[in-house]
């Protein structure tokens, strides 16, 4: 991106969200220095950890944790693509200026959910909270989304090291958790991991006990 429109993007913001901007939309080509993926990926988990989402979770349902403790609590997180400053590292993968978290929690009769969406690029948030009867379950399910960014950076190789190019109109898989009743859904973002599938087949475990029960 040129430097004047990045000025102007960085304008009113805080050093943090200033320095995600750079992360996300410098020309990182030739003497152009940005933070590093380690250190981005670091300034998620500094976010996740500050927030102390579990504890958050409970407060926002209302009950204890030996009240849900039916099974382990689940805890899903991930990148969110749509309408998000998107970068494609060496190794592949993605990352975004939009991260969720969700905790899943397991009573004798229902399931919560409580989804946090956070912003590294803005102060913006989004939280929320949801509540299942085993018995209205229908399903459970991982599925594979087509989301847009709202701008994506390739790496490119140029100028003796690797450089960004700003890619437009192209689409990115993820990875979403899915659970429906009659007439209603929720879908939250999760990585899609070994570790993460034997978790979602052991919540369908859990629902088949139920339903039968």
């Amino acid at each position: 991106m040129e430097a004047a429109k990045l000025k102007v993007l960085c304008k009113n913001k805080t050093k943090e969200q200033k320095t995600v901007l750079e992360y996300f939309l410098k020309e990182c080509g030739c003497l152009a220095k940005t933070i590093s993926d380690e250190e981005y990926m670091g300034m998620i988990t500094n976010r996740l950890q500050a927030l102390k989402l579990k504890d958050k979770a409970l407060g926002k349902i209302g009950l204890d944790i030996d009240q849900v403790s039916e099974i382990s609590p689940v805890n899903f997180g991930g990148f969110v693509f749509d309408e998000a400053y998107v970068k494609k590292l060496a190794d592949g993968s993605y990352v975004s200026s939009k991260y969720e978290s969700t905790w899943i929690f397991f009573s004798s009769t229902q399931i919560y959910f409580y989804t946090y969406r956070f912003w590294m690029d803005e102060d913006k948030k989004k939280e929320e909270t949801e509540e299942y009867f085993y018995r209205d379950v229908t399903s459970l399910s991982t599925s594979t989304n087509e989301e847009k960014p709202k701008e994506l950076v390739e790496l490119k190789k140029g100028c003796m090291q690797s450089k960004t190019e700003l890619i437009y109109g192209k689409t990115i898989e993820s990875t979403k958790f899915k659970l429906v009743v009659p007439g209603a859904s929720i879908c939250v973002s999760m990585e899609g991991t070994e570790a993460n599938e034997n978790i979602v087949q052991a919540m369908k475990q859990k629902l088949r006990e139920k339903k039968s029960s």
